[in-house]
């Protein structure tokens, strides 16, 4: 979870302006994507792995009236976008969950134009990866070997207690009838909350390299 204050910033590097193509990556439920195209302008696309996820993120557009947005159920690594379409790219707190994250990188890097943005924030860790995944240790390097430039990579330690406080508020919820993401996402919050002082929270800033 990345705080009110943390989302500001991401929005403030995003440089978003009325008519940008902003693609939400990793998307979820939409929220926060929705948020950044109603106040910029911006056009939005989310694309998510989860069809549940996304058929919620259709509905909640109705609470942004006005907003362009479409969302796509397709693999974060290998969308159905065409080369150079987006304007600016955010991915929250999803790149160190995801098996092929070099991908998803190389991704961006296809899809982001000449002077557009990637913003996105992740965990580093330097010690054995959550649940048998292998950890990114420095997110400016994985952006860099990647294809992309990277322009800014900022920890944030004040957003540790934020997202462990969330994991706790969603494990409370957490019964055999919740939603299957509530149940998924209470799993990783057992994982993760013992894990917080090896956790780096990181904001990462990119461009492509011929910008």
């Amino acid at each position: 979870m990345v705080p009110v204050e943390g989302l500001e910033r991401v929005f403030a590097e995003l440089q978003l302006g009325k008519g940008s193509d902003l693609l939400d990556l990793c998307c979820g439920r939409g929220g926060i994507g929705l948020w950044f195209a109603a106040r910029s302008g911006a056009r939005l696309t989310g694309v998510d792995f989860s069809a549940e996820a996304i058929k919620q993120a259709e509905m909640r557009t109705q609470l942004f009236p006005g907003t362009e947005a479409t969302f796509l159920v397709a693999d974060a690594a290998q969308t159905p976008l065409a080369d150079r379409s987006v304007d600016a790219i955010v991915c929250i707190d999803s790149l160190q969950l995801l098996a092929q994250r070099d991908a998803v990188v190389r991704e961006m890097a296809r899809l982001l134009r000449p002077g557009g943005r990637v913003v996105i924030t992740t965990g580093e860790r330097d010690e054995p990866g959550i649940a048998g995944r292998t950890p990114i240790r420095n997110a400016g390097d994985l952006v860099v070997s990647n294809g992309l430039r990277l322009l800014l990579r900022e920890e944030h330690p004040e957003w540790i207690a934020p997202m462990v406080e969330m994991y706790k508020r969603v494990i409370e919820e957490d019964r055999d009838d919740a939603e299957p993401a509530v149940r998924s996402l209470a799993e990783e919050g057992r994982i993760v909350i013992p894990l917080t002082p090896t956790i780096r929270r990181v904001l990462v800033v990119a461009t492509v390299n011929n910008a």
